[in-house]
């Protein structure tokens, strides 16, 4: 089982632009509802998949990406999507069927579009499987 961590760009989870870089730390999605997330470490093959994806969209996950071997399976919390804390959400979700938030409030888990430089076009995501990325750091892009 594995986790991979990236940096990730060019992005938005509602209707604003965010100039940001984030540091997350990737998990395969098992299910999300506005009551619970649940998370797995990924096998060997779902691992390839989603990097070589990465490696696709170099301009949205800039800079390098490490890969770490874990005996954790993954995670299980109950979130009543309860409005984030801070100006960021907690948790960032890459689905080829996303709902983009459509108000001002963030959530601690919001679904992402990845977009070009530009903010003009999405990008897709075409893997059978979701995604779920936990903020680690961020800051703004200049």
């Amino acid at each position: 089982m594995y986790t991979i961590n990236t940096q990730l760009a060019y992005f938005k989870y509602n209707l604003d632009s965010k100039n940001l870089i984030v540091n997350i730390k990737w998990f395969k999605l098992d299910k999300f509802s506005d009551l619970n997330l649940q998370a797995l470490s990924f096998n060997q093959s779902d691992l390839e998949v989603f990097k070589r994806f990465i490696d696709k969209n170099q301009h949205n996950f800039p800079g390098s990406c490490f890969i770490q071997e874990t005996r954790k399976e993954g995670f299980d919390m109950l979130i009543n999507n309860e409005l984030s804390q801070s100006a960021l959400p907690y948790y960032l979700i890459l689905s080829k069927n996303p709902k983009l938030s459509l108000g001002n409030s963030i959530y601690q888990a919001e679904m992402i579009i990845l977009m070009d430089e530009n903010y003009e076009f999405p990008i897709n995501y075409p893997l059978n499987f979701d995604v779920i990325g936990k903020i680690e750091i961020y800051k703004n892009i200049k």
